[in-house]
């Protein structure tokens, strides 16, 4: 049938008379008419109710309209379902559609239901008219699309962090006497030129929306401020820019604080100068504190922030990592409206502007704007109040807050606590006539070895169990074993009476021996503890009455996660009071020493690097020799500091004279430009002898103004006659030898004494 069936015609649901208007007939013995008049009730449904008193008893008596008879399940089991499902989405586990129809076909099957349908059978799941009829029963539940969240905050906001917050804000709060003007919250937000445009109205059945914005834009930090009684600070703008320029803080609030930093981020430097803003608005000093809430971002934990706040009466309270959204004022009720109204103005000016980008110049201005509509003291007073921050309300988190963290949770180790157990040698006293009373600590159910007193002895000595049982009296059957040692309940008399069993054999073997003592996990233990061993009692068979109904969770478990090995990443500052947390600090300090090494050790290397290596350099061949020195060429400029010394008269020519194919260094006047008639020189190969003893020269040109040592053929022949006169001596050269230093010539050494021509 379909799912929406609506009834063709009126059917009376109505049925509370129908009992009256059947015993009035019965007892008046008037027509079924008239008794349906007077009790407004229909005939024919007065009919069916004799029909059904006839068929399924004596005809007199009022037989209710029976149940649905193929139903799959109970009422009290859809309520199972319904919890379930509320339960698994409170927990961030919730089921989609089919996995409902999934989870209540294997619920159907545990329940031993015997009205299931061939289609749950076949599909191995409920069908979707069951689904809807479902939900349609039961209007508090709704198929929703869920958000993301992420595993750090849903794990993160349990109880005990909750209550280590509370524990740290409440100590400090009582210590130092903080009244809500003296209370503050700060955080921060990232901004951007290009934001998620606002919604549009336009024609229905376009999948789409678009809008023209820019693809990627400009980001920077803002920083808000706010106090317990409604009050905010001027907020402080971490602007992508090494330089100053006014217009950054046009037209912002007055009071504004704007800091330079190349990415625009928050670090630890600009996060002190923050905390400066804050003091010189706050007024705050060591005889007239303020107490700061912030979370423990990398760049809040820093022992010159920490080395500050201490010195300018700011004591910090960090909040536990990942619980923000819950614990942190200004994220719960002052950054949602801010970002809207900052959106809804970009909006505004890309609409008036089209041609127009946002700059980072202006994003300050509209920032502020947004900053004053938010920041009212409804919205700042209604954060602090919802977090329990302000009034101090420890309990405003109820129970089924933390569910999200059962996936994770862990049982809370036992406490420890240590139990004196007397023990007593075989022959009732110890070597020196007295009892032994030996100290044993006992950790839940892992005991602790108690010290050996024979060290030389390494055989382990019987062990002793005790389940103490409170009441009046204690009467303790004994187990088998050569010793005995128990301590006996409390209450006004003890009465230690061993009585051995058929089997037990009450033999001590002579000699102390070590002992183990399994306590249970509680602080409060009787005082005197005397010898004797206590076997445990039973376990009480459960009956099947007492046993609990079957439930979803029975079949379908909530998510339960393994436990998580311990990480190699930072160490978290849990909630606590920062300014006087001693391991804190210390761990602070000793990472602040070893980022300052770090960075000395960068700077070095970057200055090694800056510094040029001495390689050794090719020695050339004997100047007799006509071939030219082939090497591979390094066009670096890494030279030893002796050939950097040379002049021009000490410098190292070939002696001889020059040839064809030889490099020389000429120096000729300059004919034209600037400093027209200086000498300045070139290098040169010889392509021929004239007459004369001129040289027909073709110059090279110089790759570096700053190494002078290597020189290459420019694309058009450059070539010249001198004079020999002008041949200042023939170079030490070599060749390159790959294809890509082919044209490549280098001078040894380097002619950095003479004034080349660049």
């Amino acid at each position: 049938m379909p799912r929406n069936y609506v009834r063709k015609s009126e059917k009376q649901l109505d049925r509370s008379n129908l009992e009256a208007a059947f015993k009035h007939r019965v007892q008046t013995n008037c027509s079924l008419k008239e008794a349906a008049v007077k009790f407004d009730v229909k005939k024919t449904t007065l009919v069916d109710a004799f029909n059904r008193s006839k068929k399924f008893s004596d005809g007199l008596t009022y037989v209710p309209v029976p149940g649905h008879t193929n139903r799959v399940f109970t009422p009290k089991q859809e309520t199972h379902i319904v919890d379930y499902t509320i339960h698994a989405a409170k927990m961030f586990y919730g089921l989609p559609m089919n996995e409902v129809r999934r989870m209540v076909y294997l619920y159907a099957r545990a329940c031993n239901s015997q009205t299931i349908p061939e289609a749950w059978e076949k599909d191995k799941m409920a069908t979707r008219d069951w689904y809807y009829a479902f939900m349609n029963r039961h209007p508090n539940l709704v198929l929703k699309a869920p958000e993301g969240m992420s595993i750090a905050r849903i794990v993160a906001f349990n109880k005990v962090n909750v209550e280590t917050f509370f524990k740290a804000f409440t100590l400090a709060l009582n210590k130092y006497e903080f009244t809500p003007d003296r209370i503050y919250n700060l955080d921060e937000s990232s901004l951007s030129t290009v934001m998620k445009p606002c919604k549009v109205v336009c024609v229905r059945g376009k999948p789409v929306a678009t809008q023209v914005t820019r693809e990627r834009g400009d980001s920077m930090t803002f920083v808000g401020i706010i106090n317990a009684v409604g009050q905010s600070i001027p907020p402080v703008f971490i602007i992508p820019r090494s330089r100053w320029n006014p217009s950054f803080m046009r037209n912002t609030i007055f009071g504004s604080k704007g800091i330079l930093h190349p990415s625009g981020w928050m670090n630890g430097d600009c996060f002190v100068q923050t905390l400066q803003h804050l003091h010189e608005k706050s007024g705050s000093s060591v005889e007239n504190k303020i107490l700061l809430i912030m979370d423990n971002a990398e760049c809040h934990m820093n022992f010159h922030v920490v080395e500050f706040a201490i010195k300018h009466g700011i004591v910090i309270v960090t909040l536990p990592p990942h619980t923000t959204d819950k614990l942190q004022p200004l994220d719960v009720s002052v950054f949602g409206p801010f970002k809207t109204f900052l959106r809804s103005q970009l909006n505004n000016f890309a609409l008036m502007h089209p041609s127009e980008h946002i700059t980072v110049h202006q994003l300050p201005e509209f920032a502020s704007e947004a900053w004053t509509k938010a920041s009212t003291p409804s919205n700042i007073l209604n954060g602090f109040r919802a977090t329990g921050i302000w009034p101090l309300n420890e309990l405003i988190f109820p129970e089924e807050a933390f569910v999200g963290a059962q996936v994770t949770e862990r049982p809370a180790p036992p406490e420890e606590f240590v139990v004196e157990v007397t023990r007593t040698p075989s022959d009732g006293s110890t070597s020196d006539g007295e009892e032994q009373t030996i100290p044993t600590i006992s950790h839940g159910s892992q005991v602790v070895d108690l010290p050996e007193d024979d060290p030389d002895d390494p055989t382990p000595g019987p062990s002793t169990t005790m389940a103490p049982t409170p009441g009046p009296s204690t009467t303790v059957a004994p187990t088998p074993g050569p010793s005995t040692t128990v301590a006996p309940t409390p209450g006004p008399s003890t009465t230690v009476a061993p009585t051995p069993g058929p089997s037990t054999t009450v033999a001590p073997t002579p000699g102390p021996s070590p002992s183990k003592f399994i306590c249970p996990t509680q602080p409060s233990l009787p005082a005197p503890i005397t010898t004797m061993l206590a076997t445990p009692s039973p376990s009480r068979p459960t009956s099947t009455s007492e046993s609990s109904p079957i439930t979803p969770e029975s079949i379908r478990p909530f998510p339960k996660a393994a436990p998580r090995p311990y990480g190699k990443g930072r160490k978290r500052v849990r909630a606590c009071i920062l300014t006087e947390n001693e391991e804190a600090i210390s761990d602070l300090r000793v990472k602040a020493e070893k980022k300052q090494k770090l960075e000395a050790k960068k700077k070095a290397a970057e200055a090694k690097k800056k510094v040029p290596r001495k390689k050794a350099l090719p020695t050339p061949q004997d100047d007799s020799s006509d071939e030219d020195i082939r090497v591979v060429l390094d066009d670096s400029s890494e030279y030893s500091d002796d050939e950097e010394e040379l002049t021009e008269s000490s410098y190292p020519f070939v002696d001889k004279a020059p040839e064809v194919e030889d490099f020389v260094l000429v120096q000729l006047p300059l004919e034209e430009g600037r400093g027209v008639g200086t000498l300045v020189c070139y290098v040169a190969q010889v392509l021929a002898m004239k007459e004369g003893g001129r040289l027909n020269l073709s110059f090279l040109r110089m790759k570096s103004a700053v190494t002078r040592d290597t020189f290459t053929f420019p694309n058009v022949e450059d070539e010249a006659e001198v004079d020999p006169g002008q041949c200042l001596g023939v170079l030490k050269v070599a060749k390159g030898i790959t294809k890509r230093q082919a044209d490549l010539v280098k001078v040894f050494p380097p002619l950095l004494p003479f004034n080349m021509y660049i």
